[in-house]
């Protein structure tokens, strides 16, 4: 069997489990015994997974397969701390230096990845296996859509994860000097002289830093090559950052993995994340364009915003509860390219964050339309829960979000609803606000609204596609 052949048949089994958009926006039936979180009920063979997938495989950072999952640790407790980054995240990102990337198309290949929610300090929420070096050497990789410049830890690296990069068994490994158009474009050298390296700092939120020269070397995706791929080879790491396996960005810049497959892939991709009630559910990653043939897709337009050109943004122009339009300020979701107004879309942020007069009009109408139910404490995330009500199920007003291009979202309840605590008799709104300082700045589409959508990202088309799909198990 050929490789497109392959890809293709992948392709279509993982899009045969398609679901319709909820017909009903008004109020979603909640089955109240299922908002729990799993840990390892889950029957998952992950020895087998490995296997079965082979270097396409992938898993949660946090998961019941995940060689980086740490011991002794709740499900519901990792996706909680995962959620405290998302404010390290925000800021981060809000300070960031991203450049506008241009991305040439030719031809394209597609190719098909499972994907599986991940936690991972600041950098990032999926992850991803990819192949470095000839002969490959598999690494998983935080895939990013708010970053650019991938990097794995290199041997020798003081402070990284024991899995390390040997570039001396690849005979395809080159570094960068300081010349190279690659490391110019980065803007990291103070001069250009052939025999300097490449080096660069990398810099988080929590104040965690990543040493790193920057390489070229050959880049396996599945079974296809990626030759002279451009990525930071780290050696040395510091702070929270430490126990990360590294990065892979999905971003505009001309470094990012978007960008510089642009030849193979078209600059399309899509992922389909899974339920984060399970810590073994496993996604999906679909790269070119066979990434647009999901069935019920509808499209909304990607912009560019001149102050952040790496990150997605998208027309999100007004949201809905229970059916009812909230009212929002005019000009709440206002795209300013000056300081970076609007919304972007996310993978690596893991609740969704609304600038203040949406989020605070949105959390009203909620709580409107909930006022038969007992509030219970706000935990430290979210400032509107309730204690869980007796019953089997009862209803909950749907939440949609309304982009430009008419194209209406309505949520299911596991995207609006959080459990609160880890036996799920407290359901909390799964929205937030910015953190202090940026309320008024710039919304985030985060990944705990996105889980079973396909998120189909055509750079080139300039415009989101989103579908509703069973994500869990792909």
């Amino acid at each position: 069997m050929t490789m497109t052949k392959y890809l293709c048949s992948v392709r279509v089994s993982f899009l045969l489990l398609v679901c319709v958009w909820a017909e009903n926006s008004k109020a979603g039936r909640v089955n109240l015994s299922s908002f729990k979180w799993k840990d390892e009920e889950d029957n998952k063979n992950c020895s087998a997974l490995e296997s079965e997938t082979s270097s396409l495989s992938v898993m949660h950072i946090q998961g019941k397969c995940s060689p980086f999952r740490v011991p002794n640790s709740t499900w519901w407790r990792v996706i909680s701390e995962s959620i405290k980054g998302d404010t390290q995240r925000y800021r981060a990102m809000m300070k960031g230096g991203w450049r506008a990337g241009k991305s040439m198309v030719n031809h394209q290949e597609d190719a098909n990845i499972p994907l599986a929610s991940g936690q991972a300090i600041n950098t990032g929420d999926y992850i991803i296996k990819l192949g470095f070096g000839t002969p490959a050497q598999s690494f998983y990789t935080v895939l990013d859509t708010g970053s650019d410049v991938a990097w794995i830890p290199c041997n020798p690296c003081s402070g990284c994860s024991s899995e390390q990069f040997e570039p001396s068994k690849s005979s395809t490994y080159k570094y960068l000097t300081c010349a190279s158009q690659q490391c110019q474009s980065l803007g990291v050298c103070s001069n250009n002289d052939n025999n300097v390296n490449c080096r660069r700092t990398q810099g988080y939120g929590d104040k965690s830093k990543v040493e790193e020269l920057i390489s070229s070397e050959t880049l396996t995706v599945g079974s296809q090559p990626v030759e002279d791929f451009v990525f930071g080879c780290a050696s040395s790491a510091s702070g929270n950052i430490q126990s990360s396996p590294g990065l892979v960005g999905f971003g505009r810049d001309p470094v990012s993995f978007v960008s510089q497959t642009a030849t193979l892939y078209d600059s399309t991709f899509s992922y389909c994340l899974p339920s984060l009630r399970s810590s073994a559910f496993t996604g999906s990653l679909l790269l070119g364009k066979g990434a647009l043939s999901a069935q019920g897709m509808q499209f909304t337009p990607l912009l560019s915003n001149a102050r952040y050109p790496s990150f997605y943004y998208v027309g999100l122009n007004g949201i809905s509860v229970g059916g009812e339009p909230v009212s929002i300020p005019e000009g709440t979701f206002t795209f300013d390219s000056s300081t970076g107004g609007g919304t972007i879309i996310d993978s690596g942020t893991v609740i969704t964050r609304l600038v203040e007069p949406a989020y605070n009009a949105m959390r009203d109408s909620f709580r409107r339309q909930l006022s038969n139910l007992t509030p219970a404490s706000p935990t430290d995330f979210f400032d509107t829960c309730y204690n869980k009500p007796s019953g089997d199920s009862m209803n909950f007003p749907v939440i949609t979000l309304h982009f430009d291009h008419s194209l209406d979202m309505s949520l299911p309840m596991e995207n609006s609803l959080y459990p609160g605590n880890e036996d799920g008799s407290v359901l909390c709104l799964a929205f937030a606000l910015p953190p202090d300082g940026y309320g008024d700045v710039l919304s985030i589409f985060g990944n705990y609204q996105q889980q079973n959508f396909r998120m189909v990202h055509d750079v080139p088309g300039s415009r989101l596609g989103i579908a509703r799909d069973n994500c869990n198990g792909k």
